[in-house]
């Protein structure tokens, strides 16, 4: 079975709910020329070709530079002030993780790794830097892990099944249909060999135990997961979620669109504010570069501030209080906060929930762009224990200048200690020192 297949065979993919395709952002008239010079030796490169044959190239030379593992920082944590305040975090003993069955899967999945495979993949400590290393371009910056795409079938079928009993069936299907668009492009630019279903990826530190903690990471273009597991408790995130296009137009998976959830709710809402409210929400009116700030725009992340490598960035509070909202908005925002993690397993997504609801008092949300018409955007939601941004982008692959509605971006960081489970590990190891 080819690997293609394998995502393809999936069962759940049959299931999913076809859209009106003339509803969305078009993408066909952005599909680059035959020789556009930006992808020309990508149907014969190799993920590590491609790499290779980018990195020296001006525009990207200093971000890819940026990405390696040898520029990492000490970790400090993600803040609003740069103060981490580990405090915030509160976990239950147990928060109804599905430990028994991650830990099987995982421990079936080394059971199939050669002793190579073992060697770049597992690594011993949990804080490790490499768990840090995820990084959302195609770019095969930091080799190491299994690259799914170069390894069997059965270590792929065992990798997505670590995968699937981690989450529930929605969150599982979100990270299907990212990789299957993945190879949808691929297929569009004839770039098969770096972007298709299966390029991705995995990374496991600590020993798989239902009670000791452990941690995975799964990534790639246009997504990246970082799971962190002690007893009945995990913790994902930060996490990356896009897609160039956002939908499947044609081929066995026509009909798959994602985000729909996030762009639909955060336009309804903020078409809801009042004026008071859309003054204090609406930070620019434009997410055109020219039209903002040069502190509001990055070449590669654009007005995204939450990604690869600002695990230490210092974000402070903007846009329209939430607790001014009245019910109905304040309904939209769990919305979007269940979209943005719908990831979790049933129980463990109540118990963050009910964290995200307690700091209701504490949490902004903010927007960039239009809401009017059918125009690209972006919005963030801001709280001690949440931050999660959606931004339309400009093409990569696709040739539009200027940011599209049929490219998207999504953020997902937990300040304060959330991310890669740091405050967990340190509520379990406080705790064990109680009872040493």
């Amino acid at each position: 079975m080819a690997n293609n297949d394998i995502v393809d065979s999936l069962p759940w993919i049959n299931e999913k709910l076809n859209v009106a395709l003339d509803s969305v952002a078009s993408f066909r008239s952005l599909l680059p020329p035959k020789g556009w010079p930006k992808i020309r030796t990508l149907p014969s490169s190799t993920a590590t070709e491609w790499y290779e044959n980018s990195k020296n190239i001006p525009q990207v030379k200093d971000f890819l530079y940026s990405l390696r593992l040898e520029n990492i920082e000490p970790w400090k944590g993600f803040t609003s002030d740069g103060k981490v305040n580990l405090g915030v975090q509160n976990y239950e003993d147990d928060e109804g993780a599905p430990i028994c069955k991650m830990t099987q899967a995982a421990l079936d999945l080394i059971s199939k790794m050669s002793e190579c495979q073992k060697s770049a993949t597992l690594f011993n400590s949990v804080e490790a830097d490499e768990l840090r290393m995820w990084s959302n371009p195609e770019f095969y910056v930091n080799p190491g892990g299994l690259r799914l795409d170069e390894c069997s079938e059965q270590i792929q079928r065992a990798v997505h099944t670590l995968l699937k009993v981690s989450m529930s069936p929605a969150g599982y299907d979100k990270v299907q249909g990212c990789c299957l668009i993945n190879g949808f492009l691929g297929d569009l630019i004839d770039g098969q060999k770096v972007l298709n279903a299966h390029s991705y990826n995995f990374r496991l530190f600590g020993r798989p135990d239902p009670i000791e903690p452990w941690a995975f990471t799964f990534f790639g273009h246009h997504l990246c997961i970082a799971v962190f597991i002690q007893g009945g408790r995990m913790v994902i995130g930060p996490t990356f979620m896009g897609a160039e296009p956002d939908y499947i137009d044609d081929g066995p998976h026509t009909g798959l669109r994602l985000f729909n959830t996030e762009e639909t709710v955060s336009l309804k809402l903020m078409r809801s504010l009042s004026a008071s409210q859309r003054r204090l929400a609406l930070m620019y009116h434009s997410v055109l570069p020219t039209d903002l700030p040069s502190d509001r725009w990055a070449p590669h992340d654009e007005r995204h501030i939450g990604g690869a490598r600002q695990d230490n960035r210092v974000v402070p509070y903007e846009g329209c209080p939430v607790s001014i909202f009245d019910e109905p908005q304040k309904i939209d925002i769990i919305r979007l906060f269940e979209a943005f993690n719908e990831y979790y397993p049933a129980p463990v997504l109540q118990h963050r929930r009910k964290a995200f609801i307690s700091h209701f008092d504490q949490t902004y949300f903010a927007w960039i762009g239009d809401f009017e018409n059918d125009e690209p955007y972006y919005f963030r939601i801001h709280s001690p224990v949440a931050f999660m941004e959606f931004d339309f982008h400009s093409g990569v692959f696709l040739v539009n200048p200027a940011p599209a509605k049929c490219h998207i971006h999504t953020i997902n960081r937990i300040p304060n200690g959330g991310d890669y489970g740091r405050a967990l590990l340190d509520a379990y190891r406080r705790r064990q020192a109680r009872y040493s």
